[in-house]
């Protein structure tokens, strides 16, 4: 099957989640098939057009046949149901738990948060509500989407809390911390597999593409002090779907 217009990826390369969105196409290996369609966050993704597609206004948003599928779990889901063989195990109690623990790392408050309580974020919280300023005027230049964009606007303020409130990057940074470790010990307990009776889950997909933005972004010597999980990554980096996914 080649590209068509209704068979795209919405993503954005800085974005942690799109790791993950186009490392499950080529880990199932439909990448071909979709074309990844790069957005411009601020301004795309709040959109209308786009706002249609996923109220949220987060990346990546898959497109099958006109049809879209937002957030990485449900495009998980769907790549099994729509390509066979199933490998992502995405409906499994045991994955989804361990995916939704690799969720909760914000890398964005881990990056650009309000790293000290004296840190001065007049500057963020000015741009944040600029930012907020240009929903609500979408919003009412469409009004036919007022519901949509009150999703986006709780995002947008979840968000803004995230970056401004020094608690939540400290809970991150130690949450972050706490996940690396058991994952060091999963790994070892496991001979090198995440989870005991699988080989390959979509949690693999969250795991490599979260470590690779942390590693690329965040701190090159993160996984220093955990071998095992070192070890993991550098086998994932060296397989053909991590290479499709992030070849420059």
């Amino acid at each position: 099957m080649t590209q068509s217009n209704n068979n795209v990826l919405y993503y954005n390369p800085g974005s942690v989640f799109s790791n993950v969105g186009v490392l499950l196409l080529c880990q199932k290996g439909v990448h071909d098939q979709f074309e990844l369609r790069p957005i411009q966050m601020g301004v795309d993704n709040i959109s209308p057009w786009y706002i249609k597609l996923n109220p949220k206004g987060q990346v990546p948003t898959l497109v099958h046949h006109g049809k879209p599928i937002p957030d990485t779990l449900a495009i998980a889901n769907y790549l099994d149901s729509q390509f066979k063989p199933s490998i992502f195990a995405a409906d499994d109690a045991q994955v989804v738990a361990l995916i939704e623990r690799w969720r909760q790392v914000r890398v964005l408050s881990l990056l650009s948060g309000r790293k000290t309580a004296s840190q001065d974020v007049s500057q963020m919280t000015a741009t944040l509500e600029n930012s907020r300023r240009q929903v609500e005027e979408h919003a009412k230049s469409n009004p036919e989407l007022a519901e949509a964009y009150k999703i986006r606007l709780d995002v947008h303020d979840d968000r803004s809390k995230i970056l401004i409130d020094h608690g939540i990057y400290m809970a991150h940074k130690k949450g972050l911390a706490q996940l690396l470790d058991d994952t060091e010990k999963a790994l070892s307990d496991n001979h090198g597999k995440l989870l005991p009776d699988r080989d390959q889950s979509a949690a693999d997909a969250y795991a490599v593409g979260i470590l690779h933005w942390l590693k690329s972004k965040l701190d090159k010597d993160i996984l220093q002090s955990r071998p095992c999980t070192e070890r993991y990554y550098q086998e994932q980096a060296a397989s053909s779907s991590f290479i499709n996914a992030f070849k420059k």
